[in-house]
Order: structure tokens, then sequence, then C-alpha cells
């Protein structure tokens, strides 16, 4: 009865000593911070408790570095906040790159649509086979706008001295036997010669057995030449000074028109020229009246296609 005792003892001790009970062959760890691990052999118990060993020795590492480190909380704050700014700044040029890139899509369109409009305009303006044409330029007619005016003179005695009286002499402000005059007109094509100052001459090396030079054509093939009559009108009053006459064309866009100036002059009535003397009672209206002359003219004028294409 007193061994039965003691054995019972030292069990009662061995259990409280290792905190371990088996039950149905299931070991339970129990730990001081009421968690509790159900395993199923001893050496799952070991493989445990050094899992939760290393796990508590990375904590206390990882508290030491973060200790030890001295991180200012204040400076990441900051650090945040700028690299936030940063961020919205960027966001913000995003942003503006694509209303830009928009922009620029819209411009290239217009772009395309004024050179369509200007490949259009250089086609009109070097269509070498356009019947009628437009043309401005400048004219140089053989006949000199007259100015007539009245202007007193003093009369000479015999003797060649004033003698305090005056005439009304007729005097032309305006002499000269030609001028220039702006004219705008149109140029009809009658004959294309473009074909006959670009042909071809005949290339033959060798003359008599010696070496013949090249012959020169006469103009560059690439300009159309044409003969065709011109009507123009020049002056304020273009309705009163017309131009009529035949034009040539040349290297494309140039016109040298010849013939004849129709235009309303005012000119001296008959029995008077210029020097002439006026009665006293006389104005310049009783002398004068409108009168419409023929006069030559040479012109040089250039297509208005063209001129509107170079302005761009």
């Amino acid at each position: 009865m007193r061994k039965f005792i003691i054995l019972f003892a030292l069990c009662a001790i061995a259990l409280s000593a290792t905190a371990q009970e088996v039950v149905h062959d299931t070991v339970y760890l129990h730990r001081t911070d009421t968690v509790t691990v159900r395993v199923t052999d001893s050496n799952a118990i070991k493989l445990l408790e050094d899992k939760l060993k290393l796990a508590e020795e990375k904590d206390q590492f990882y508290k030491g570095i973060l200790s030890s480190s001295g991180v200012d909380k204040s400076k990441l704050e900051h650090d945040r906040d700028h690299y936030r700014h940063v961020v919205d700044s960027l966001r913000e040029q995003v942003r503006q790159c694509e209303l830009d890139n928009v922009r620029k899509e819209e411009a290239n369109k217009y772009l395309a649509q004024r050179a369509k409009e200007a490949e259009g305009k250089v086609a009109e303006a070097t269509n070498k086979k356009k019947k009628v044409r437009a043309i401005q330029g400048i004219a140089m007619r053989f006949y000199r706008t007259p100015n007539w005016e009245v202007r007193l003179t003093p009369n000479l005695n015999e003797q060649g001295v004033q003698d305090g009286t005056y005439s009304k002499v007729l005097r032309n402000r305006n002499a000269g036997n030609m001028e220039f005059d702006f004219v705008t007109g149109a140029s009809v094509m009658l004959w294309d010669l473009t074909k006959f100052f670009n042909t071809e001459h005949h290339k033959d090396t060798t003359e008599g057995g010696r070496l013949k030079p090249p012959e020169i054509r006469k103009f560059d093939q690439e300009f159309a030449y044409d003969l065709g009559i011109y009507v123009g009108f020049g002056g304020s009053n273009l309705f009163k000074n017309f131009y009529v006459g035949p034009s040539f064309r040349f290297v494309d866009f140039f016109y040298l028109s010849v013939g004849v100036n129709i235009a309303e002059y005012t000119v001296l009535v008959s029995g008077y020229q210029e020097g002439s003397t006026l009665d006293a009672s006389q104005t310049i209206d009783d002398v004068t009246a409108k009168a419409w002359l023929m006069k030559p003219f040479v012109a040089l004028s250039i297509d208005l296609d063209f001129l509107s294409y170079i302005k761009k």
C-alpha cells in the first residue's frame, strides 16, 4: 500500500513538470498565453516550438533594426508629400500633352486642307492648255495724256519791254510723246506654239567626217508658248481706256502684247494749238473738247493665276 502511494505521487510530479497529457495517442502543448496547438506526436511539437522561436527571433531582429536605423517619421511624411506632388505634376503634364496632341491633330487637318487648296491653285496656274487667261501688267503707249491750262503771260512792246498787260496763253503741262499705264485684261489663245518652240533638232554628231557640235534647242521644252488676242483696260476710268492687239505668251506666265490704245482724251478744238492766245472772255472749257483717239502701245503682263500663287 505504501509503495502504491509513492508511485502515484511520482507520476503526479512528472505530469506537472512536463505540462503534457497523453490521451488516445494525442499530445497537447499548453502555453501560458492561452494558445493551444494540437499535434499528433512529439516530433511535431518540437518542430512547432522551433518555428515559434524563429518567429520571435525575427520579430526581435526587425524591431532592433527599426530602433537602430533612426528613421525620421516626419521626413518620411515630407518625402511622401513631395512624391505625391511629383505624381500630380506628371499627371497634369500628361493631360497637357494630350491637349497639345489634339490641337496638333486639328492643325494638321487644317494644313492638309490648305495644302490641297494650294495644289489646286498650282494646277490651275500651271495649266498649259487653258484657253483664256486673266493677265495684268504695264503698258507703254506712244501718246501722253494732255493736261491743258491757261497761263497769264506778260506782253512785250516793240523794244522787248513788258508793257504791263497780260495775255491768256494755252499751255500743256503734260508734254511728251509716251507714258505708262497699269493695265488689266485677258488673253485668248488662238495658236498653241509650244511644240514649235520645243521641237527636237536633228542630232548628228558628224559632218563630213568631222565632229559636229550638238545643236541647242531654241527654248527649254518645259515652257509653254502661244499666240492670241489681247483685250484690256487701263487707268482709273476703265471704260474709257481700252487696249486691243495680238499677244505672245512665253515661258508659261509672261505675255508681250502690241496693238492700239483707244481712249478718250481732252483735246483742243479746231483752230487752237499749244501757245495760242485766248480772248479775255474765253476759258479753258471754250477751247477744249473730249475726243476718242487711237494710239499704238506695247505691254508686258503676267498671268494673274500665277501672281496669286506666288503671293502664298
